[in-house]
């Protein structure tokens, strides 16, 4: 598993055709576009357990989703499956089959979240189910033992949902830290992934992966840049301020959104 830095990462949250007021929607058309612009690029899609096994293609990229919208299901994965691409779906399990009430919400749009027997048929597919966690909340801003909690018990209940081992966790917010990680790496887990831009240290293990993520307002030429898994760059750079945004949400979750007990 040392291929690691080598193997670019991106990441999408919603591929929808509903309006939406954040920047992480991405149109199903210009989505389609991305995905051949990579393919033509030569880029060949792997998850994680691919990276388990010794054979891999000459040039790997790895596709995830974060969040777990079923949006995956009706808009990207008849979109990747016309180029033979598959991708690494992370899911908040407390919201399997629900919608998205642990975001911030306008106007009452919400977004649903894949089922069980969803993800069961995206594994079939080919695709990977990982771990987001189980509410959706910042990992380091919980007490300990919660954060425990999330770590262990989301993987347990994709683990009874798929009857396989759960191997990714992607960090909700790209938030984590050095106790933490030993908890992931005690929970079982092989990888875990993090939107992590700029002035992020090089990773010093496979707990600790950076990955662009793709945005509306980027052209399929920038996603191309993206795969390049640049992050010194501009788009690192700007990525980066993009992704400190995200605490809004963090502090919103902590003034108006108590956890909820599942």
């Amino acid at each position: 598993m040392d291929v690691f830095p080598h193997i670019p990462i991106i990441n999408y949250h919603k591929v929808t055709t509903q309006l939406d007021i954040g920047i992480t929607s991405r149109h199903p058309l210009q989505f389609e576009r991305d995905m051949l612009a990579l393919r033509e690029e030569g880029y060949q899609t792997v998850t994680f357990y691919d990276l388990q096994n010794s054979q891999l293609p000459e040039k790997p990229i790895i596709i995830t989703f974060d969040d777990g919208y079923d949006s995956v299901l009706e808009y990207a994965l008849p979109r990747m499956q016309k180029v033979g691409f598959k991708g690494v779906v992370y899911v908040p399990t407390d919201f399997i089959g629900r919608v998205n009430n642990w975001d911030v919400q306008f106007f009452g749009k919400v977004f649903r979240h894949l089922s069980s027997d969803d993800l069961r048929f995206l594994r079939r597919q080919g695709f990977e189910i990982g771990s987001h966690g189980c509410s959706h909340r910042s990992l380091p801003d919980l007490p300990r033992e919660e954060a425990i909690d999330e770590i262990r018990r989301s993987k347990q209940r994709l683990e009874e949902i798929l009857q396989e081992k759960i191997v990714s966790i992607s960090y909700p917010f790209g938030r984590f830290n050095a106790p933490l990680l030993r908890q992931v790496e005690q929970a079982g887990y092989l990888f875990g992934v993090a939107s992590l831009y700029f002035a992020t240290p090089v990773p010093k293990n496979h707990l600790m992966l950076p990955r662009f993520n793709v945005y509306r307002m980027d052209s399929s030429k920038a996603v191309l840049k993206k795969a390049q898994a640049n992050f010194k760059s501009a788009l690192g750079y700007r990525d980066w301020l993009i992704q400190k945004g995200s605490l809004a949400t963090v502090w919103w979750q902590k003034r108006f959104k108590p956890l909820e007990n599942n």
